[in-house]
C-alpha cells in the first residue's frame, strides 16, 4: 500500500496492486469520522484524466452526503476492508515519518 495523494486533514488516496481507494476525513462540529472506500474503475480513469482536483471534488461530495445522510442515495462504491485500512495506516505513518 502507497500514499499516492494527499489534501491534509481533509483526504489520503492509496493505491496498491489490486486497486485505489480513498479515505475521506469528515468532521461534523465536535465529531469526525474516516469513510473510506474502494474506487470503481470509472471512478480511477476520471481521475487518472483529470487529476487530484476530481478527487478533492469527490471527497466534497461524499462528505456533503454524509452530513445529508444519503450516502447510499447516490454512491455505490464498497467500504475498505480492515486490512485494507491497516495498509493505509501504514503507509501513512511512513509517509509522515518522511515528512518529519
Amino acid at each position: 500500500m502507497q500514499l499516492i495523494e494527499i489534501e491534509p486533514y481533509f483526504w489520503e488516496l492509496y493505491e496498491d496492486s489490486e486497486n485505489i481507494y480513498l479515505n475521506v476525513c469528515i468532521n461534523m462540529s465536535a465529531v469526525s469520522w474516516a469513510k473510506t472506500i474502494c474506487l470503481d474503475k470509472q471512478t480511477i480513469q476520471q481521475y487518472q484524466t483529470q487529476g487530484k482536483g476530481f478527487i478533492d471534488d469527490l471527497a466534497k461530495r461524499i462528505e456533503s452526503s454524509q452530513f445529508r445522510k444519503d450516502y447510499e442515495r447516490f454512491y455505490s462504491f464498497p467500504d475498505a476492508s480492515p486490512e485494507q485500512k491497516e495498509g493505509m495506516l501504514l503507509a501513512f505513518n511512513e509517509y509522515r515519518a518522511k515528512q518529519n
